[in-house]
Parts: structure tokens; sequence; C-alpha cells
């Protein structure tokens, strides 16, 4: 493991970046840069079809690191305070405009700003040991795209019990509400994770096309007609593309 608590690796067809940072992986802007860097190189490698996000430690991410909350929260417009926070939002952005999937193996306990990274990739599986908690419990408002996440990915109800109610979330209602994929054994989630993020397939090139029209649709929600169009040109090009290659 690097000193900035972020490993990165190949396995297989899958790109996995370990998380393995201070205070449960306490979220720092040197930290989030060092996992959009992991995630950059999974996107220069042409073999790589998915990239996982997974813990060493007892917890994905305990949320933002504490005593930078304490300087943000006494000068939050001080320039390093506010491009700091901007870094960790960053983080964010970066993985929902991916090149390629994202799959977040989620363990332990995740807080505020800890659940966001999750969120930010496109599926997340989970162990048996998962509790979420929102920004509420800590007495702040939600930051980092938190609310718009909450309701892109989670069923309504589920979404205020976090946001709105204080609700702590275990596995199976993790589960149930759209958080997760699947619920796993702790010691099996990391092996659970890689197979499903090696389903992405072997072929780079379609993946990449795939996940481009994926982004797209999510961040237009086009009509049924618009959509329709939004697809034709790159799936005529997959099936030129399969006819050479045979």
């Amino acid at each position: 493991m690097t000193d900035t608590g972020v490993e990165y690796r190949r396995e297989g067809t899958s790109g996995l970046v370990l998380l393995d940072a201070p205070h449960r992986n306490a979220l720092t802007p040197e930290f989030a840069d060092a996992i959009v860097g992991g995630l950059e190189q999974a996107e220069a490698d042409p073999e790589v079809t998915s990239l996982v996000l997974a813990s060493a430690g007892p917890s994905f991410c305990s949320g933002a690191d504490l005593d930078m909350l304490t300087r943000v929260g006494a000068d939050p417009l001080a320039d390093e305070n506010f491009a700091g926070i901007g870094r960790i939002y960053g983080l964010f952005e970066r993985l929902r405009e991916a090149r390629i999937p994202t799959l977040a193996a989620v363990n332990g306990t995740l807080v505020g700003a800890g659940l966001n990274l999750p969120l930010a990739c496109d599926l997340r599986i989970v162990s048996d040991d998962l509790r979420l908690i929102g920004f509420g419990r800590a007495g702040v408002h939600p930051g980092g795209g938190h609310l718009a996440m909450l309701a892109r990915h989670l069923h309504t109800g589920a979404g205020a019990a976090i946001a709105l109610f204080n609700q702590e979330m275990r596995a199976e209602q993790a589960l149930a509400a759209g958080f997760a994929w699947q619920v796993v054994p702790r010691d099996e989630l990391l092996p659970a994770a890689l197979a499903l993020a090696a389903a992405a397939g072997t072929d780079g090139e379609l993946t990449r096309a795939v996940t481009r029209t994926y982004r797209a649709v999510g961040e237009t929600r086009p009509t049924p007609r618009a959509a329709v169009l939004l697809e034709r040109a790159p799936q005529v090009w997959s099936m030129q593309r399969r006819l050479r290659s045979h």
C-alpha cells in the first residue's frame, strides 16, 4: 500500500482500487486525488473493462476527515479549504463520469460523505456488516451531490429515511432500497465483487461505447424516441465492427 492510502492493480480485465487510508478511509483532498489517479490508470488501459473500489480495512469510508472539517468549519472560504473540499467533490463527479463501469465493494460503517463514494459508482455490492448513516447525525447539511445521488439510486422512502429522518440503514435494507445489488458475507465481498466486475466482459472498446451512451442517457433523461436515436449510431457501429471481425 502506498503512502496515499490507495493501491491500484489489475485483476484480470478489471482494475482494483484498494483503499487503506487512516481513520477508516476518511476523505481528504490527497486521498481523493489518489482514488482519481487509480481510476485514470484503469481508463488508460484498453484491456480494462471495469473498476472495483474496495477497502482493505474494516470500513469502506468513514466520511470526511474530522481534522479537515474543523479547519473548513473555521474558515470555509479560505482558498485552501474551499479548494480541498472541491477536490473531494471532484472525486464524486469523476466517478460519475467514468469511461468504464464502476463497482463499489462496500463494508462496515459509512457516515455522511462516506455514502457519496459508493453512490457515485454505477453498482454496489455490500457485506452483511454494512451500516449507512447520513449527514444528519453529525448536524451537517448534506453536500457533494448527496441528495441527488440518494434520489437517483434509492427508492423514495429510503432516501427520505436517511436524509430527512436520520435513519440508519443495514445491509438487507440497503438491498431492498436499491443501494445494493447483492449482500454477501464479509470475507466473500472482494471475490464476489471481482467476479461481478469480470462480467463486464473483455471488449474494452465496446464497454467504453456502452458506458458513454449509458452516461448520456442518465444525464439527459431523453424521451423514448430520443433514446432510440441516441443508441442507434453506436449500435450500428458495433454491428459493423462485429461483421468485420468475422
